[in-house]
């Protein structure tokens, strides 16, 4: 990342590319995780649909991103990556949205929580951090839960219509909260911390 404005591609500056891209993991982040971990650090227990992800590459070649249907996993290795990422940040006015400091990832981070600009836009949790001159981002989607769907304002009406077993179902509804931003910091900093030890081991 729906509208990817948040996930920070516009399709007129980006060229897609096959999931499948040749080329090793240190310019293709979509060869840094298995599919094991893909579903376990990025999916986190939420269906894919066997959704492969999809490489994209930024400002021709200086950056590539790797698009899952819960998060982005990104590198920026050509001369410049910061300057470079920076000006990414800037086209998709993320420059300013606030950074907060992360320690233990990579040799700086820090993580935003850029505000979506309407109800289509992912929520997401996002890391930005160097490894040597490489930037890394990582990014998680908030999930929406059912009870701030249509079936949680039917379960937060008048239930008196409803049969007791969807009374019972309302219950479950009515739990399943939607995640926040800031609730995904622990799960974002695991998996960049992930990424980060397979990008300084050369995978």
């Amino acid at each position: 990342m729906t509208d990817l404005t948040p996930r920070l591609i516009v399709a007129t500056t980006v060229l897609l590319l096959s999931g499948s891209s040749t080329g090793s993991a240190q310019s293709n982040p979509c060869e840094v995780l298995t599919t094991a971990e893909a579903s376990k650090y990025v999916a986190r227990g939420r269906r894919t649909y066997n959704q492969a992800p999809d490489v994209v590459s930024v400002f021709g070649g200086a950056g590539a991103l790797c698009e899952y249907p819960s998060g982005q996993l990104g590198f920026w290795t050509a001369s410049k990556a910061t300057e470079s990422f920076e000006k990414f940040l800037k086209q998709y006015e993320m420059d300013k949205v606030t950074r907060h400091p992360v320690s233990g990832v990579g040799d700086r981070a820090y993580i935003m929580y850029p505000v979506p600009r309407d109800r289509h836009q992912d929520r997401m949790a996002y890391l930005v951090t160097n490894v040597g001159p490489k930037v890394v981002t990582v990014a998680l989607f908030a999930r929406d839960g059912q009870a701030d769907g249509p079936m949680g304002q039917i379960c937060r009406g008048d239930q008196k219509g409803l049969k007791p077993d969807e009374r019972e179902a309302c219950k479950k509804v009515l739990a399943d909260k939607s995640e926040t931003q800031e609730s995904l910091e622990p799960a974002v900093i695991e998996l960049a911390k992930l990424v980060v030890a397979k990008v300084r081991a050369g995978r």
